[in-house]
């Protein structure tokens, strides 16, 4: 349904409670329907109010960001004789955050060594984390998962002076070793609160939702109750059915099957919210297509460039468009921001935030949408590069 489909039923909605009442004016005797257009009434300004709520939240994400969010320059000595170690996985948006981690190291002129595991298995997780320790690091950046994989070597990177700072990890607990994260729960679980401001605005306030995750990734299941949380702040007229997928599925390309499976049972699904949308773009508008499926909007979070290619195509209604290449960059700020003993604010002020519809997202590139346009020649003046 576009939103001028929705405007009209939202105003043929309020035309038709307008005629009960008139109608029980002039024909007092059949006072029965008075409760009842009286009630219409009352529903449909409730959710005039809240669709109002909801734009007043989307509209300054439909701009650009044009600044990072990080302002106080770093004072103190940044260097050290030791390598910064990143851990990756093979996920292509892994890859996208190590890239841009690594290239902010060397802009602050670290040396760096890179590792990788495999999210279908948590065990090289941990081994990966216990090879970083070998190459006597000042500082390591594990990206994705979960931080309780990890968690039980703590204390020996704690022992070793070694400074853990997490990249995209939804369940970050910063203390001893372990700083704020970057990009942590705090940033997905506000993308996913403002895209569901998105489809409250959207749909008039009366939206039917398959919410589909995998709450394997605590970053996605963090997106997912920041989801949750804005429905039930925006949206008292719209439903959420729960669709959660595991890793294997994703490795066995099952999560699109799925989520057509739970399309043709619920026929009444008129928005499917992904918390990673790179996990649908390439194969889901076409399994619709192909299942019959038609009428149904998919928006969603961690955009790839097949979602941002969707976004222009019009497959993808919406996405939440953070700008992955930069986490590294923040990152590297929290490392050194920790080293010269500067005080970090909750993910080090948060990451920039966008929502990126057909009209805004003009052209994609693998890396994303790269806003700010100068963001590392933003980040060197902070640290004095």
């Amino acid at each position: 349904m576009t939103n001028h489909h929705a405007r009209l039923r939202g105003m043929a909605g309020i035309a038709a409670a307008g005629m009960l009442i008139l109608g029980a004016c002039a024909a007092p005797e059949d006072s029965a329907g008075a409760p009842e257009a009286a009630a219409t009434a009352e529903a449909g300004s409730a959710a005039e109010a809240e669709v109002s709520a909801a734009q007043e939240v989307v509209t300054p994400l439909l701009e650009t960001p044009s600044a990072i969010n990080q302002t106080e320059p770093i004072t103190g000595d940044t260097s050290s004789d030791k390598p910064f170690v990143v851990i990756t996985c093979e996920l292509p948006q892994c890859q996208l955050i190590s890239d841009g981690t690594l290239e902010a190291a060397e802009a602050m002129g670290w040396e760096t060594e890179l590792l990788a595991y495999k999210t279908t298995d948590g065990a090289t997780l941990t081994s990966a984390m216990k090879e970083a320790l070998t190459y006597d690091p000042f500082a390591v950046a594990p990206i994705g998962f979960s931080q309780t994989l990890w968690q039980p070597l703590v204390q020996d990177f704690e022992d070793a002076g070694v400074i853990i700072t997490p990249v995209a990890v939804g369940d970050t607990e910063p203390g001893g070793p372990v700083t704020q994260g970057s990009a942590s729960q705090l940033d997905y679980a506000a993308s996913g609160k403002a895209m569901a401001a998105w489809v409250t605005a959207d749909s008039a306030a009366d939206a039917t939702i398959l919410l589909q995750d995998v709450p394997a990734f605590a970053v996605l299941a963090a997106y997912g109750d920041g989801f949750r949380e804005g429905i039930a702040e925006y949206c008292s007229g719209c439903t959420i059915t729960e669709l959660e997928n595991a890793p294997a599925q994703l490795a066995s390309n099952g999560i699109v099957p799925s989520v057509v499976s739970e399309l043709q049972k619920k026929p009444d699904i008129d928005y499917v919210v992904s918390t990673d949308t790179a996990f649908l773009a390439a194969g889901l508008p076409s399994a619709l297509e192909a299942a019959g499926i038609s009428g149904v909007k998919v928006v969603g979070g961690s955009p790839d460039i097949n979602s941002l290619q969707g976004v222009v195509s019009g497959d993808i209604a919406a996405v939440s468009a953070t700008a992955e290449d930069q986490y590294g960059w923040t990152a590297v700020d929290i490392v050194a921001r920790t080293m010269t003993g500067m005080d970090v604010p909750e993910a080090d002020g948060g990451r920039v935030q966008m929502i990126a519809v057909q009209d805004n997202v003009g052209t994609p590139s693998p890396a994303g949408l790269g806003f700010p346009e100068d963001y590392r020649e933003q980040y060197k003046a902070l640290w004095g590069k």
